[in-house]
């Protein structure tokens, strides 16, 4: 029969001492050759002023009998600086199944147990080992920072799982940044996606776009200090982790999307420091992680060749409900040369749009007067006019026949046949054959209109009353056919 443990120390002085003792996974790595590091886990005993009395090292979730054993051990030989070999009155410990367990068999040598949820002294002595052991000081688990909580961290992490299986870095690289506002009437920060050359991933954020072009400059590293300042989430292994995030991974269950694929968000100040990003700027990185993927494969459409100009507001499904983003490609000032050709092209295209649905207008407003002026209903004048606008403001605008966006007195035979026999039938919900009639009517009198008024040439304008005189029952009979 196996000696009780508690019979070495019950002829021990007791003092009136105060002590913490907790069962923790080290906060640091052990890498055998050949083999997937690993961090065991230590039962740490500390006296009320601080000091380390006991620790044991195991391989697995230690039993409660290794931890009275561990107990035992720390008050009949401390660790060096632990004092001399004593009881304590009282041990608390973080664990409540564990306190039930061993309370009872403490008593039995005057010991009391009991759970407290905070163990001060465990704490600060864990944060000294770490120190000592990694050599720097230690980055604290996102939980520390204010207002962040479990729920919101692991929407963080679902985001950036989401992101690296996306992996949209296999479109694009770190040379095409893209603004980002959220939310959408935010102030604008500038996203660039890494991972393109195969060696760090995730996404870096800067907040102006003077700072960009540092970067882009290629000034070393040492000499952005005091200049940039940029916030990151970059994937890596699990020994490049902060402890407190991997305990609170293990605690809270956050994804990851593999080995290598921990996300570690980071904030680098203009002195240097490394900190932790604050809770708005998490949320923000929850947004950009589960949008940037989606915008950059379908509105950049990058994974079809050379990334093309892109502006939109996407919805994301964020941990707590639905939120917008607008992401927009390129960066003003940071479009390569065949971008700034597009963008030009683009600008030059927006006008002309512009300037069409500015000259409808007017024809349309010609078009009122003209109505009204032959004693037609306010009703009847408003069923003409919102059939020829779905002419000149939808069709005629779109490009009509030939893509060029036109106004609608510069239309074609070519353009009235096309929007009658396959257009309206296939763009207006609930077309009809009593529609394509409506329709012919409407256009009638704009076209006779244009004409009487002087907004179209009488050649050009009887080109048009003649097809729908002509063939206004071969658009009707095909409307029906349909």
């Amino acid at each position: 029969m196996a000696k009780d443990p508690l019979t070495k120390i019950r002829r021990l002085r007791q003092t009136d001492e105060a002590w913490e003792s907790t069962t923790r996974r080290m906060r640091a790595w052990i890498t055998p050759r050949n083999q997937a590091p690993y961090r065991p886990y230590v039962i740490i005993t500390v006296s009320q002023d601080g000091r380390v009395v006991g620790t044991n090292v195991v391989e697995e979730v230690p039993t409660p009998d290794q931890v009275l054993d561990a107990l035992v051990k720390a008050m009949r030989r401390p660790v060096l600086g632990g004092g001399r070999k004593r009881r304590p009155a009282v041990i608390y410990m973080d664990d409540e199944a564990l306190v039930e367990t061993l309370a009872p068999r403490l008593q039995e040598v005057g010991i009391r147990c009991e759970y407290r949820h905070t163990l001060r002294e465990v704490e600060d002595a864990l944060l000294s080992m770490e120190q000592f052991m990694t050599k720097r000081e230690p980055i604290p688990g996102l939980l520390k920072l204010p207002g962040v909580t479990p729920f919101m961290v692991k929407g963080l992490f679902e985001a950036a799982a989401h992101f690296y299986r996306e992996a949209p870095w296999r479109w694009i690289d770190d040379s095409r940044p893209i603004e980002v506002r959220y939310p959408p009437d935010g102030r604008p920060r500038y996203a660039v996606v890494m991972g393109h050359g195969g060696q760090t991933y995730g996404l870096a954020v800067y907040k102006s776009p003077d700072e960009l072009r540092e970067v882009y400059a290629g000034t070393p590293p040492d000499q952005l200090m005091g200049k940039v300042e940029w916030t990151s989430l970059l994937f890596g292994e699990v020994t490049e982790m902060p402890f407190d995030d991997l305990d609170d991974m293990e605690k809270y269950g956050w994804p990851v999307a593999g080995e290598p694929a921990y996300p570690l968000p980071i904030r680098v100040t203009r002195s240097g420091q490394f900190v932790r990003p604050g809770k708005s700027e998490l949320l923000w990185f929850e947004a950009a992680l589960l949008a940037i993927p989606t915008f950059v494969r379908d509105y950049m459409q990058a994974d079809r060749g050379f990334p093309r100009l892109a502006e939109a507001t996407l919805t994301v499904m964020m941990a707590d409900g639905e939120d917008s983003i607008h992401l927009r490609y390129p960066v003003p000032g940071f479009e390569t040369p065949y971008e700034k050709e597009w963008v030009a092209a683009e600008e030059e295209g927006k006008a002309q749009i512009e300037a069409v649905r500015e000259r409808n207008m007017e024809l349309l407003r010609t078009f009122e007067q003209w109505l009204t002026r032959r004693g037609l209903s306010a009703g009847t004048a408003r069923r003409h006019l919102d059939n020829v606008k779905l002419f000149a403001d939808e069709y005629m605008t779109e490009g009509g026949s030939t893509g060029v966006p036109r106004p609608a007195d510069q239309a074609e035979i070519v353009d009235v046949d096309e929007f009658l026999s396959e257009w309206f039938m296939h763009e207006v919900e609930g077309a009809s054959a009593r529609a394509v009639e409506a329709n012919i009517t409407s256009l009638k009198r704009f076209y006779r209109c244009l004409k009487e008024t002087g907004q179209m040439s009488p050649e050009k304008a009887d080109e048009v009353l003649e097809l729908l005189r002509v063939d206004r029952n071969y658009y009707i009979e095909l409307a029906q056919e349909r």
